[in-house]
């Protein structure tokens, strides 16, 4: 069956803000003291939890993040977002040319998204269509967040494809029994397919499953 409804993860789909993102949490755990490399926290915190990033963090730590440490991590994160976030290349083009309903839905807050979508002018394709795994008190890889998009949006997990950049996001898709399409290169595009995604390097490449 050709898919009929598309979900795209934001982060690493939509706008390029992993990097970025993981850039100032590793930054801000060396401040600690932390033993923590830019590529590692790539590596490690790509597509999970905030829960997750600073569990991770204090376990490293041996102790309690500071009380101020997540509020400075997502002021630093914003202040560099709106300095250096750019689109997913190619990601303009293929919203545009696409003739199936879609929406986005993270891990990250509905505000977050909302933020970085209107900084690399996404947002009017997805007003209305934000779903944050913070609604539904439940993250990735637990499939509960595609499933509720997609039924809210009015599609069966059968008719929906997930377009995603992480491990965690394509076993989400998966465990909902949705197709997946993994958007990474190199290693990363291994390990993606690895865990039931069908890998595409560009985004044009979508068209190719549709």
């Amino acid at each position: 069956m050709k898919p009929k409804f598309i979900i795209f993860d934001c982060d690493g789909v939509l706008v390029d803000t992993e990097k970025i993102s993981c850039g100032v949490i590793a930054e801000e755990a060396r401040n600690l003291g932390v033993d923590l490399s830019n590529q590692e926290a790539l590596e490690t915190f790509s597509g999970t939890s905030y829960s997750f990033v600073f569990d991770f963090i204090e376990q490293r730590l041996g102790k309690k993040l500071p009380e101020n440490f997540e509020e400075n991590y997502r002021k630093r994160t914003f202040e560099e977002f709106e300095k250096k976030l750019q689109p997913i290349p190619g990601i303009h083009d293929v919203i545009k040319k696409l003739n199936l309903p879609f929406c986005v839905a993270s891990n990250a807050p509905s505000y977050k998204v909302e933020f970085n979508l209107k900084l690399v002018n996404l947002f009017p394709f997805f007003e209305n269509k934000i779903f944050s795994a913070y609604q539904v008190n439940a993250w990735k890889p637990n499939p509960t967040l595609f499933l509720t998009a997609a039924k809210k949006m009015g599609f069966s997990p059968s008719e929906t494809l997930v377009i995603e950049d992480s491990p965690v996001g394509v076993q989400a898709a998966v465990a909902a029994n949705m197709k997946v399409l993994g958007f990474a290169k190199g290693e990363k595009a291994e390990i993606l397919r690895s865990n039931g995604a069908n890998v595409i390097s560009k985004m044009t490449q979508i068209f190719n499953y549709l």
